[in-house]
């Protein structure tokens, strides 16, 4: 079994629901149901990387253990490599990057993941795409290779005419190497990411293989917006 670390980046900064990180869920921050996700898979360390000491000291107060990173970066990814280059993780480190907005993510999928982490540069997972997320932009939805499970295409919008079927619903959870978080976290956005405002089109611009498989269990929603919350507190109820 493949060894990894988890490493949940979180921000207070968030623009369609400002400080969701720290919204409370049933008596608990978001940002400790992530974590508990996390806590309940088979990965040696978990960590929260964040630039915000406001979610640092409630993180710290539940028992998470914590880093923090800068202020300048772009994007998740990044905040992950700073903690990759702090601690010194040698290149054959296995690392999952579960969203800070994902706490209905089963801890099933986390090891999952992790254990897909063989001749390929990043790995992630798909669930059936619903007929109402066909058109919708903030679904991404991807297109992969059936034979050998490599994602061919990311995309937020799928034109009419064009042929839905083979289309799923991409699930934002990644695990990658150090090595290759390196290449990718060194490197300067493509114009294809730019475009589509979809991180992962960057890998294609340096011909990194991202493999991809269903889900073991299809995870909740994530909290992107108050409507989001209010739909997770009730899932999450009587848990």
């Amino acid at each position: 079994m493949n060894e990894f670390n988890v490493v949940i980046p979180s921000r207070l900064d968030s623009k369609r629901l400002p400080r969701k990180a720290l919204a409370v869920i049933n008596g608990k921050p978001l940002i400790e149901w992530v974590h508990q996700r996390a806590i309940e898979s088979a990965a040696k360390i978990v960590l929260i990387a964040t630039d915000s000491e406001e979610i640092a000291l409630v993180a710290k107060a539940f028992g998470a253990k914590v880093e923090m990173t800068s202020t300048d970066h772009h994007s998740g990814t990044d905040r992950i490599f700073e903690v990759c280059e702090r601690r010194n993780w040698n290149d054959e480190e296995i690392v999952v990057n579960l969203q800070g907005d994902n706490p209905l993510m089963p801890c099933e999928n986390i090891n999952q993941i992790a254990q897909m982490m063989n001749e390929c540069d990043i790995a992630t997972l798909s669930a059936p795409l619903r007929e109402n997320e066909i058109m919708d932009p903030n679904v991404v939805k991807v297109l992969s290779d059936p034979i050998n499970n490599a994602a061919i295409s990311f995309k937020r919008n799928i034109n009419k005419d064009e042929d839905v079927k083979g289309f799923r619903r991409h699930i934002g959870i990644y695990a990658y190497r150090v090595a290759s978080l390196r290449q990718f976290s060194l490197s300067p956005q493509s114009d294809d990411e730019q475009k589509e405002k979809l991180e992962q089109l960057r890998a294609y611009s340096l011909n990194m293989r991202i493999k991809i498989e269903e889900a073991m269990l299809i995870p909740g929603p994530d909290v992107d917006t108050p409507d989001d919350l209010d739909l997770v507190q009730s899932i999450l109820k009587n848990d």
